[in-house]
């Protein structure tokens, strides 16, 4: 008999009913953290459906309830197709209010539409700046943002957003109206260097994580551990009372070493395809094994993006 029916998956767990499985961001982040504490700019990246966006949001929940700074996440992956600078910072611009409003922090959801009236908004080669900076004046905290899908930007906005984030890091300590955000995070599936590279080759010999010396360091998302897939695993079987057996998590580990998506697929491929959500039927190995072999037969468009980070 089944209880509680699933109604969808998660890149970062496994079944979701009305709310998403997850694990604490930091474990995956370890040294995140360290890089806000000293006010660093950063990158993040990690393939694609690996979890990088709920972690993002998890993350900045976690920084918000600690009450020290705010924090938010921007994504620009609506920009892949935006090849024009000025169309590109406008709704770079838009994006920056979205991560405000949905940030669920009050103090930040008041500031949208704040500031369109500043007249440094009306160029595109200081809206992005602008904007961060008079939120960072603005705040009762210090702001720490997270830019996620950065690498879908197109060379030209892409080189006019950074040389922004490039000029309000390089002010920001110079006068008190010059604020700017404490920490600030690239995240996409890419070291946003390599990317920055291609763009700017004659850059290369600064021999920094980015040709326009802001990003200071480099953090690849880390994998769920042994006991992460136990967990997660766990949390669809106290939500429905399906059981895996103990080989189900070695057969899980076997396949994936932790790659979130890889996890999430075995368990889905299990529990939706093989069992037709039948969650009185018990995760054995073997069926962890028959998963993972359907699921590179299937070919399905992440196993693609991983072989090519490989």
């Amino acid at each position: 008999m089944t209880k509680n029916p699933v109604k969808s998956f998660n890149t970062t767990g496994v079944c979701v009913p009305s709310k998403h499985y997850t694990l604490p961001a930091l474990p995956r982040l370890p040294n995140v953290m360290d890089n806000i504490e000293k006010e660093l700019y950063f990158c993040i990246h990690a393939p694609r459906q690996s979890g990088k966006t709920t972690c993002l949001q998890a993350l900045c929940g976690q920084i918000n309830s600690e009450g020290k700074y705010y924090a938010f996440d921007c994504s620009l992956g609506t920009l892949r197709d935006t090849k024009d600078p000025a169309t590109a910072m406008k709704y770079i611009v838009d994006r920056i209010y979205a991560g405000l409003a949905y940030s669920g922090v009050a103090e930040l959801a008041k500031m949208v539409r704040a500031f369109d009236d500043n007249p440094l908004m009306d160029s595109p080669v200081s809206m992005a700046r602008s904007l961060l900076n008079s939120l960072s004046m603005s705040a009762d905290r210090e702001l720490v943002v997270f830019f996620d899908d950065a690498d879908c930007l197109h060379e030209e906005p892409l080189v006019m957003f950074l040389g922004q984030i490039r000029q309000g890091f390089l002010d920001r300590f110079k006068t008190p109206a010059s604020k700017f955000p404490r920490s600030l995070a690239l995240v996409g599936t890419r070291n946003i260097r390599n990317y920055l590279y291609r763009v700017s080759p004659e850059e290369k010999s600064t021999g920094t994580p980015s040709p326009f010396n802001v990003i200071e360091s480099s953090l690849s998302l880390g994998d769920f551990t042994r006991e992460d897939i136990k967990a997660l695993y766990g949390q669809h079987t106290a939500l429905t009372g399906q059981v895996f057996e103990p080989s189900a998590f070695d057969q899980a580990w076997l396949w994936t070493e932790g790659q979130p998506w890889l996890v999430n697929a075995l368990a889905k491929s299990v529990i939706e395809r093989q069992f037709k959500r039948d969650y009185s039927r018990v995760v054995a190995g073997l069926d962890i094994d028959h998963a993972a072999r359907d699921t590179l037969q299937r070919g399905e468009t992440p196993i693609d993006s991983l072989l090519e980070r490989i």
